[in-house]
């Protein structure tokens, strides 16, 4: 019978330092005979000091289900500097290309770097959190991995559900912006006025009407075409492009400042927006942050990433939030924000203060470099199906490798899936959608930290996953309320009660549930991994640790929860129904198992 609650263990055979002496550097080893896998791939051994056997990491973190015991694994090859590409190539961009201006012109005004700000802490609250589990559960399909191997199978499926909308669908929203884009900037005087109208051939290509986007179609296709050449490939152009980027990023901040005019920025926080405005729009912001679980969910591909990992998604957040509070500055202070174009920030505000050149550069930058965070949006999606297909919650297809190690029929797939909604489909409804489909996912992984570094007492066995379940709905019900009825006595009452309500489960989770002494040892069905013992036999943790759990964990989890609260409710509806379909396809999935 298919458990829903079946988690996945954490990894107990670990290879100990005798294995790694065993083989000197440059020796080629099978997986095999240093991990419990039976696949056949080849490892060249580094050196006795080794990061990845001496801190006990596997090759498949997750553990591979016997049916799939013989397929083979994803080989590592991103070094820090590949990672960092990707966690940064991945959102700075769109959020400085398609957000900043929008979020001045109708959340903020010049308070835009408020909300940067203010989504940046909300990062860095889960960011510390993944630091940990990326470097602990190195493994493809990040908050995926994260929930399966704390909360079962069930979790998992809903934290796959959320990272699809944030990988696939979200990479699908990318392509078809971009492909506006292109027709705008073609059009405006900044490019030289190009009429559209009066070009027929050109107007029927690029505009044809009933919702088709052919420039999102080119896009799409050139980046599944890219990344069925190799990984390797296409690790090079996300290299090259996200460095252009930032060069480009830099040009647009320092000319900003250039023109920088302090009126502008009165008043900073305009009163028909309100503090508000500044948490709305910061909601909105946080989709340029996902970079760094882009990064995670390719953790399996990692060099060294019990080192990596954490290092990557912290310089992720950090090297984002620095670019885009000064670039949110530079916007707003080159123009007032009721000028601010919404689609357009920066190209339209070098144009008005007469600066064309600098607004053609601008332009067909934002146009040239974008098409990197729908590269790397098409990476890390079959790469979250490769996981789902090794624990066997999807076709064994997309486990496939070829024989350059590359997932060509996944990539081909989700390609596929991917070209056609950003071809077909308007995401002007489905923003809050992805939205709070990342956050919730976040909430997910925060969740996951606290249960495999906290455990039950022994005579409550379920105490701490009932504690973090009250904790999660509590915290939910206490945003709605700060978002929505702080203008009436019972709505302030409302939240005190609820956010006290918040604080004292958290102070439980922390006194009524102590530190696992190893890390998933709170779980039943696991001993524990990821530690050594020093000479004295004490443990000595060998990674990176986020600081003060469950406190950390608990005030990101009501973060999120506050910033899902900001959405607009047919966003929250559409969250409820898609997670409800993924819940109605996985229950009719594992009966079709069961029966089979």
């Amino acid at each position: 019978m298919v458990d829903p609650w079946r988690r996945k263990p954490l990894p107990r055979d670990l290879p100990t330092k005798a294995a790694s002496e065993r083989y000197p550097p440059g020796t080629e080893v099978e997986l095999s005979e240093l991990h419990s896998g039976s696949g056949n791939d080849v490892k060249t051994r580094k050196g006795p000091d080794s990061e990845e056997e001496s801190a006990g990491l596997l090759s498949d973190p997750r553990g591979v289900p016997a049916g799939n015991a013989g397929q083979k694994k994803l080989r590592r090859h991103l070094t820090l500097t590949d990672l960092l590409s990707i966690g940064v190539g991945g959102t700075v961009g769109s959020g400085i290309f398609a957000v900043s201006g929008l979020v001045a012109r109708q959340y903020s005004g010049p308070a835009v770097s408020l909300s940067w700000l203010f989504a940046g802490v909300a990062a860095s609250l889960n960011g510390v959190c993944y630091a940990e589990l990326a470097g602990r559960i190195p493994a493809e399909g990040s908050a995926y991995c994260y929930a399966y191997v704390s909360m079962g199978e069930l979790a998992a499926v809903v934290a796959a559900a959320c990272l699809t909308l944030e990988f696939g669908v979200s990479g699908a929203a990318v392509a078809r912006s971009w492909g506006d884009k292109v027709v705008v900037l073609l059009r405006s005087e900044a490019f030289g006025g190009i009429d559209l109208v009066s070009h027929e051939w050109i107007d029927r290509f690029l505009q044809p009407g009933n919702c088709v986007n052919p420039m999102a179609f080119l896009l799409s296709a050139l980046c599944v075409c890219g990344l069925l050449a190799g990984v390797r490939e296409s690790k090079a152009a996300t290299n090259f492009f996200t460095v252009t980027k930032l060069v480009l990023v830099a040009f647009m901040t320092v000319g900003g400042f250039l023109l920088f005019r302090a009126t502008n920025l009165k008043p900073f926080i305009p009163p028909e927006y309100g503090l508000v405005g500044v948490f709305r729009g910061a909601t909105s912001s946080f989709f340029g942050y996902v970079g760094f679980d882009e990064a995670c969910c390719l953790a399996g591909e990692a060099l060294h990433p019990s080192r990596d990992m954490p290092r990557a998604v912290l310089l992720t957040i950090a090297c984002v939030t620095a670019l885009y509070v000064l670039a949110a500055l530079a916007l707003t202070g080159m123009q007032p924000y009721t000028d601010i174009d919404p689609s357009s920030g920066f190209p339209e505000a070098f144009r008005a203060n007469g600066i064309n050149w600098a607004a053609r550069v601008t332009g067909f930058g934002e146009i040239f470099t974008m098409p990197v965070v729908v590269l790397i949006a098409l990476l890390a999606q079959p790469r979250l199906q490769y996981a789902l297909a090794m624990d066997g919650l999807l076709p064994s297809i997309f486990a496939e490798l070829d024989n350059r190690n590359n997932l060509r029929k996944g990539t081909l797939i989700s390609g596929t899936g991917m070209t056609l909604l950003a071809t077909f489909v308007p995401f002007k409804f489905l923003d809050d959608l992805i939205s709070s489909g990342i956050l919730l996912a976040f909430c997910i992984s925060d969740g996951a930290l606290i249960l495999l570094r906290r455990e039950s007492p022994r005579e409550r066995p379920l105490l701490l996953p009932k504690l973090l379940g009250a904790y999660n709905l509590t915290s939910f019900a206490a945003s709605v309320l700060l978002s929505n009825s702080l203008d009436s006595f019972v709505g302030i009452a409302g939240s005190v009660a609820f956010c006290t309500m918040a604080m004292i489960l958290c102070w439980c989770i922390s006194s009524l549930c102590p530190p696992s002494a190893r890390f998933g040892n709170g779980l039943s069905g696991n001993d524990g991994c990821d530690s050594k013992k020093s000479k004295e036999g004490s443990e000595e943790d060998c990674h990176f640790q986020c600081p003060f759990v469950p406190y950390f964990p608990c005030l990101g989890i009501f973060v999120n929860w506050y910033l899902i609260s900001q959405l607009e409710a047919k966003g929250l509806v559409l969250l409820a129904a898609y997670i409800g379909l993924a819940t109605t396809v996985y229950v009719f999935s594992a009966g079709c198992r069961r029966e089979t």
